[in-house]
């Protein structure tokens, strides 16, 4: 049983806007939805790890590569360290169900089980936040508390139940 308290987050449309192109796989296309930035300062401020889970099929489908993959993080990592925010972990699953099955795609938990694991998490003081029904079945499957937000916009004050659900010893 973990002691620390986690938020996992989808990446593309939570974090990033994904109009830009069907696979958001270049820089150029990276873009931070307006305020996520500000939104997981406060989370880190509040003593949570924030970590990223994201389904990266287009690696499975040859559309582009694990380094296309880590540059992009590299790059949405200097976003967000710019506003103050340092990331726990990234997370991908890079495999796509026209391909091959697996445990690590979600709504799979795989790649969340890793982290609880890897990082000591508990869960029953940890979130997810995304904006699909994938999202939200991987988070109801790995028992976390979930919170929806709408696809490529701000998120408002989505995470204020989180911010009042801090874990005081």
């Amino acid at each position: 049983m973990g002691h620390n308290q986690a938020v996992f987050i989808d990446r593309d449309g939570t974090i990033n806007d994904k109009t830009p192109a069907y696979y958001i796989y270049t820089t150029a296309n990276f873009k931070l939805i307006e305020g996520v930035g500000a939104n997981l300062k406060k989370l880190q401020d509040a003593g949570y790890l924030l970590i990223v889970i994201t389904n990266q099929g287009g690696i499975d489908k040859g559309e582009y590569t694990h380094k296309d993959v880590a540059r992009v993080h590299r790059y949405m990592r200097e976003l967000l360290e710019s506003e103050g925010v340092q990331l726990t972990d990234v997370f991908y699953c890079p495999h796509h169900s026209d391909v091959q099955e697996c445990e690590c795609r979600k709504p799979g938990t795989l790649l969340i089980e890793e982290a609880i694991e890897m990082y000591e998490i508990d869960r029953e003081c940890s979130w997810f936040i995304g904006d699909s029904d994938v999202d939200m079945e991987a988070a109801k499957r790995a028992g976390l508390r979930k919170i929806r937000v709408e696809t490529n916009k701000p998120w408002g004050d989505a995470i204020q139940p989180i911010l009042d659900d801090v874990y005081k010893p």
